[in-house]
């Protein structure tokens, strides 16, 4: 239950230099578990030095989120384990009660495609009830087309015994059986799956275009831009989860993945004109050698004119990649300075047998995150226990335990709620929205403080400031300079902040 709130306002907006701060009663906070029909506000991703993602109020918003997979169609490695968990409205509501406001929401081109031409509108019904549902809790929808080691058929058949020195691979997602070309080569693996010949002569053929089958993705990416175009909840589209390689690794993750990049841009740009919509963002990835090293060549600036774009790397410093948290965020950094982008992190996490474990990587993440002011989703929300990243191998037995934020036991697969190890930073306080400019923020999800920092100029989208604060932090007293009308509101029994800033501006709670 809430108590009441010190607050201490801002001086008059008509001054453009705010020295100091006094009190003021706080008001009443207004309670509401839900969003009201009001949609979100459209996002676009603005381009060169100052490049950030901005609602059409010209705020800067910071997509916090998460991973979900649950629409994903992956290959069952276990036949009594579905590789899936249900979807639910629940699953929208327990996220943004958390305090995220967006999902990385995973879909397959097989389940889009399953036959060549074929378009499965039922399959699209469901992202659109997700969409929906999303957008009933405030959440912003990330449409991420997503693969795993190419797609579902590259699995090895359990009659095959694999060679000494290598071991079964199993299928994955992604990738329709029809669109999948592996001139007959070997499936088992010898290390990391993508490295199976199956997977890449999978890939190599997918960047010739051979019989058609990329081309089939980027119509298929047309068709959904078409479906989506006028919806405000989604704030752009992932083109697609970590890219692989084939035979020509150096051309594949350069030059051609830019040439599709540049296809299904021109795509989905038609599919929203087709559709009566708007543009959304374009997240555009480099390939999966990024999570694995931390850094790898992408395509150069230049392949698509096209300027709403995000770049999307898997910042996996400390956990799959074996640079620093620090490293993977300035190779980011500066990627995104060439092509004149900001960052979103599409994944990344920390999976310890116990959580508390990765505490300080987790904190250290999240202070880097927070001081480049990118946005990001975590890795992931519900896995499976019949999931593939959890049964290693086609007939396979699950790990003990398969550690998605809701973590599950296995096979049983009763579900455990997310450890306060990582829920705490990851619901931590956090601004949404900022008019202008950030030019500080620091925010601890232990100690429930945070320091916001910025600036705007004119007065258009002054008062589009809004700050989530967490219920455990509801009582912790608010401090701003060059803030007024400030008030609350009660979300999922959470704490939102709202106000209009001046010239200059700082909130500090705390």
């Amino acid at each position: 239950m809430f108590r009441s709130l010190v607050l201490v306002a801002a001086l008059s907006a008509t001054l453009l230099t705010p020295t100091a701060a006094h009190s003021a009663p706080a008001p009443p906070a207004v309670s509401s578990s839900k969003s009201d029909d009001r949609p979100l506000p459209k996002l676009h991703a603005t381009h060169g030095k100052k490049a950030a993602i901005r609602d059409r109020r010209g705020a800067q918003v910071l997509l916090r989120g998460v991973n979900v997979n649950q629409l994903g169609e992956y290959f069952q490695a276990n036949p009594s384990l579905p590789p899936t968990v249900p979807l639910t409205e629940r699953d929208f509501r327990d996220i943004a009660k958390l305090g995220f406001n967006s999902v990385r929401l995973i879909v397959s081109w097989s389940k889009l495609e399953p036959t060549p031409g074929a378009y499965d509108t039922a399959y699209v019904a469901q992202i659109k009830q997700a969409v929906r549902w999303a957008a009933s809790y405030d959440l912003y929808v990330v449409i991420d087309m997503h693969q795993d080691a190419y797609g579902i058929a590259v699995d090895t058949p359990q009659d095959v015994t694999c060679p000494a020195g290598s071991a079964p691979n199993n299928g994955w997602d992604g990738a329709p059986a029809w669109a999948t070309i592996t001139d007959g080569a070997s499936t088992c693996r010898r290390g990391e799956r993508e490295l199976a010949p199956a997977v890449t002569h999978a890939w190599q053929h997918f960047w010739d275009d051979t019989n058609g089958i990329q081309t089939h993705l980027v119509d298929t990416w047309g068709r959904l831009a078409r479906d989506f175009a006028k919806s405000r909840a989604v704030a752009g589209f992932d083109l697609l989860n970590e890219p692989g390689f084939g035979l020509e690794q150096d051309a594949n993750g350069t030059t051609d993945l830019g040439a599709f990049y540049g296809r299904a841009i021109s795509a989905i740009r038609a599919g929203e004109k087709a559709g009566g919509g708007f543009h959304h963002i374009v997240f555009w990835e480099p390939s999966v050698l990024w999570s694995a090293f931390g850094s790898v060549p992408v395509p150069s600036p230049g392949f698509t004119k096209d300027k709403n774009l995000v770049f999307a790397p898997h910042i996996y410093g400390e956990s799959l990649s074996a640079n620093s948290i620090a490293g993977g965020f300035a190779s980011a950094q500066k990627v995104a300075r060439q092509h004149g982008v900001t960052v979103w992190g599409g994944e990344w996490g920390f999976w310890p047998d116990r959580p508390v474990d990765a505490s300080d990587q987790i904190e250290r993440y999240a202070a880097a995150e927070d001081a480049a002011q990118y946005g990001g989703a975590w890795w992931d929300w519900k896995q499976a226990c019949g999931d593939p990243h959890v049964v290693n191998q086609p007939g396979g037995q699950p790990a003990p335990v398969s550690p998605s934020l809701n973590r599950y036991t296995c096979p049983d697969q009763v579900m455990s709620p997310p450890d306060p190890a990582f829920a705490d930073v990851l619901g931590r306080p956090i601004p949404r929205s900022v008019p202008g400019t950030i030019t500080r923020l620091t925010s601890d999800g232990r100690k429930g403080k945070l320091v916001l920092a910025g600036t705007h100029a004119g007065d258009q989208g002054r008062c589009a400031l809004e700050v989530f604060v967490p219920k455990r932090f509801a009582r912790k007293p608010v401090q701003v300079t060059g803030i007024d009308h400030l008030r609350r509101t009660r979300e999922l029994g959470n704490l939102v902040l709202h106000g209009c800033v001046s010239e200059k501006f700082t909130l500090r709670l705390g």
